[in-house]
């Protein structure tokens, strides 16, 4: 891919210096809330705001980090929820899905272009057509969603997309969901010679001290499988924190590539 370099600072503007917010919610009621707040900003709408959610019992608990330059400049816990709490971050897991494949693009093991036959013959056709590129910006073609998401490894939820037909050709139109992501992990898993919890640990959750983060064991719940596209789970701290280190940085150059991708989407579907 030919760097578009003003883009490149557009993304890695969105992407490094803007402000990053997270909220999460969930489990058992056990405290009241904890607060870190730099006096320099007001974020009291926004604490009004999920204190309401909580309070009329839409939440049991939640939690807000704010970020900004590579600080943290407010962090707040409502109701059930601590710093610590171990949830499932939804479609976060994404982000860091696509950093661990990221990842192996940067060594040289999987490309950007490399269509999804190449490491699994068994899609073929259009199936088998749509590339890494294409998958992680939400192009690839196939259904956004499976019918039947219970399944334990990429390779089973691979063997369950086989049969489904595709929503769209290839690079044809943007349609945001979580399918294309396990045949992307599959791919990963396969050129990497290891299982994707592995990889994630090894490449991504270790090096950066995301000691409460995982994609198994995987959870039949709604939403929660595919695991790649919504199955991981984390605390405030380490899902929200982990794009502020700067060892995140030198991990991988690829994951800035992976944010121009998304920033020419439009362009791509035009």
């Amino acid at each position: 891919m030919k760097a578009d370099w003003s883009r490149i600072r557009v993304a890695k503007v969105l992407v490094w210096s803007g402000v990053l917010v997270i909220a999460l919610a969930m489990l058992v009621p056990v405290l009241q809330g904890q607060e870190t707040a730099n006096p320099q900003y007001d974020f009291s709408a926004i604490t009004k705001r999920v204190q309401d959610w909580v309070d009329r019992g839409y939440y049991p608990g939640a939690a807000v980090l704010i970020a900004k330059e590579n600080q943290v400049i407010y962090e707040r816990c409502i109701g059930a929820y601590t710093p610590d709490t171990v949830v499932f971050i939804a479609s976060s897991s994404k982000w860091l899905a696509a950093a661990t494949i990221m990842s192996l693009v940067d060594e040289g093991k999987l490309s950007l272009d490399d269509p999804a036959s190449k490491l699994i013959p068994r899609l073929n056709g259009e199936q088998g057509r749509s590339t890494l590129r294409q998958m992680l910006s939400h192009t690839s073609g196939y259904e956004p969603f499976q019918p039947d998401d219970d399944y334990q490894t990429l390779e089973e939820s691979v063997a369950h997309i086989v049969p489904l037909p595709m929503a769209h050709r290839p690079g044809e139109q943007f349609e945001y969901g979580g399918l294309a992501m396990p045949i992307a992990g599959r791919m990963a898993e396969i050129a990497a010679g290891k299982s994707w919890e592995r990889l994630f640990q090894e490449r991504i959750a270790r090096p950066l001290q995301m000691n409460n983060t995982h994609f198994i064991p995987v959870d039949s719940g709604g939403g929660h499988s595919p695991m790649l596209g919504g199955g991981a789970r984390s605390t405030l701290r380490s899902e929200g924190l982990w794009p502020l280190k700067r060892s995140y940085l030198s991990l991988f150059s690829g994951a800035l590539e992976l944010q121009v991708i998304l920033w020419k989407r439009k362009e791509t579907c035009a």
